[in-house]
């Protein structure tokens, strides 16, 4: 079966291009077809597959080539359709230049050349065995984009299928391919991992060494905002490649750059890298890296493809949340471009950002009028919103507490539980997390309960792991009201102390 279609917006006889530096002296069409055809014929790649890669790299656009820049944010040298990258970190353009015998010069301007030269890397890191199945070069994909993301990435589009009208005139189809397996990397129920600020965004990190400091070569600078250094501004970026390459990228200890948050375009979906009261190195200079939240926008600056509504909308309600929480005006001298910032050389978010849409969605989510309001309760053990019977007794033993104290209780028969009183506004969906402190020898199985519109829904933890932080519990269709919306129960099959410490409500 054929996953593409390529629609001619004219009709012209085929135009034959020879490579005079390759090796093989390979003749291509000059079609987007013809050069993934070509490309999976000759490495023994699936056509779909290297299609897929295409689209999430670049919408199957030829960027400008940009060569990595140190601490430039957006300048990470990744070029062309299959975003070959050249930085200290990684050098598949190299690669791809020993495989094919292509020059760089080649592989970052020339779309065939480009598109052979990834498809030649991907079929070396695959090793002899290359199935017709794309499921079956999970891992290459993986390894290939620089991480299990990226390959997420790839194979959800794999799945659902892609359309683009491109800057040569083709419109490109690439069919749903229904099998493709998306492999899952963790759920929202796991307590394995960090959760974010921003009830609306999944925790991902970036590189830090613990024996570094701000002044040393890593990502971002560990602080204590706002503190001294007020958040008073909202920086919006484009990544200049793709949602899953940012991130992986902020990961990444060669980088020295990170944003704190990374809207994706298809779906709005967020990611974040960096704490809000850490210093993100994204605006290129000092001063505004201290006072400001910076969130990146998967994309290119000169392809309007990228910013669809779904992506305004999230973005938005990002924003929304921010400026609520730390009191900043909601206008253009707080809500400004990378390309504001003093002294900067970057044009993001460009010509195609619409900024006067943008902003009237982020006035309408902070003030109410359409789409929701931004809202988070934190209820802690120790307001009058928290209950318990005498069973449940009160400790500061741990530092990891929020607050000034925590309840423990012993686990037993019955559920007796410690009660948390939430005020939920509207019907809606909203975030619901948790926070204890940590111990080897506290409950593996603690049982927290949600009252959802569909009823009480159980979200077991483990709480001798993940002290000190927010911790997501799940997202939840719940009702208004003022009740106790979470409860933990006493009733467990493990032994250890119980904790009731903290929980935190946001609506999505």
């Amino acid at each position: 079966m054929r996953y593409i279609t390529i629609i001619f917006a004219a009709l012209s006889a085929a135009t034959i291009l020879i490579f005079a530096g390759s090796a093989t002296g390979m003749a291509q069409e000059k079609s987007l077809a013809a050069e993934f055809r070509a490309a999976s014929e000759e490495h023994g790649v699936p056509e779909d597959l290297l299609l897929a890669m295409g689209y999430v790299n670049t919408h199957w656009e030829m960027p400008p080539p940009v060569g990595y820049e140190e601490g430039e944010i957006e300048a990470h040298g990744a070029y062309g359709v299959m975003s070959l990258y050249q930085n200290p970190s990684r050098n598949t353009l190299d690669r791809a230049t020993k495989l094919t015998g292509l020059s760089e010069e080649e592989l970052k301007t020339g779309r065939a050349a480009n598109v052979r030269g990834g498809a030649a890397v991907l079929a070396e890191i695959q090793g002899q065995e290359r199935p017709a199945n794309p499921n079956g070069w999970y891992g290459a994909v993986a390894e290939y984009g620089g991480g299990p993301l990226y390959a997420r990435q790839v194979y959800d589009v794999l799945k659902s299928g892609a359309s683009a009208a491109i800057s040569t005139g083709e419109q490109v189809e690439l069919s749903p391919h229904p099998d493709a397996d998306p492999q899952e990397m963790f759920t929202t129920q796991s307590t394995t991992r960090s959760t974010a600020d921003y009830g609306g965004a999944t925790w991902y990190g970036a590189y830090w060494n613990s024996h570094s400091n701000c002044s040393a070569s890593i990502n971002f600078c560990q602080a204590n905002r706002p503190g001294s250094n007020n958040i008073n501004k909202v920086i919006i970026h484009v990544t200049q490649g793709s949602w899953s390459g940012a991130i992986n990228w902020f990961q990444d200890p060669a980088a020295g750059v990170s944003a704190h948050y990374t809207v994706r375009s298809g779906d709005g979906f967020i990611g974040q890298s960096v704490r809000e009261e850490d210093i993100a190195y994204h605006a290129g200079n000092w001063e505004y890296n201290q006072t400001s939240i910076g969130i990146e926008h998967e994309g290119y600056v000169s392809n309007p493809s990228w910013f669809t509504d779904a992506m305004y909308r999230s973005s938005a309600k990002l924003t929304a949340y921010l400026c609520n929480k730390y009191a900043i005006p909601m206008d253009r001298n707080h809500v400004i471009g990378h390309n504001a910032v003093p002294g900067a050389t970057h044009t993001d978010p460009g010509a195609y950002w619409k900024w006067t849409k943008y902003m009237d969605y982020v006035r309408a989510y902070a003030g109410g009028s359409g789409g929701g309001t931004a809202y988070t309760q934190t209820v802690d053990n120790a307001s009058s919103r928290f209950g318990a019977s005498s069973a449940w007794r009160e400790s500061s033993y741990s530092s990891q507490r929020y607050g000034k104290d925590y309840e423990f209780a012993r686990p037993g028969k019955d559920t007796d539980p410690a009660r948390f009183k939430i005020k939920i506004p509207n019907d809606d969906r909203y975030a619901v997390a948790a926070r204890w402190p940590a111990n080897p020898d506290y409950n593996s199985h603690a049982s927290f309960l949600i009252k959802t519109s569909d009823g009480r829904v159980k979200r077991t933890v483990n709480q001798r792991k993940n002290g000190g932080q927010w911790v997501k519990l799940g997202v939840f269709e719940m009702n208004s009201g003022d009740r106790a919306y979470v409860r933990i129960s006493r009733k467990s099959s493990a032994k250890g102390y119980i904790i009731a410490d903290a929980i935190r409500v946001t609506r999505q």
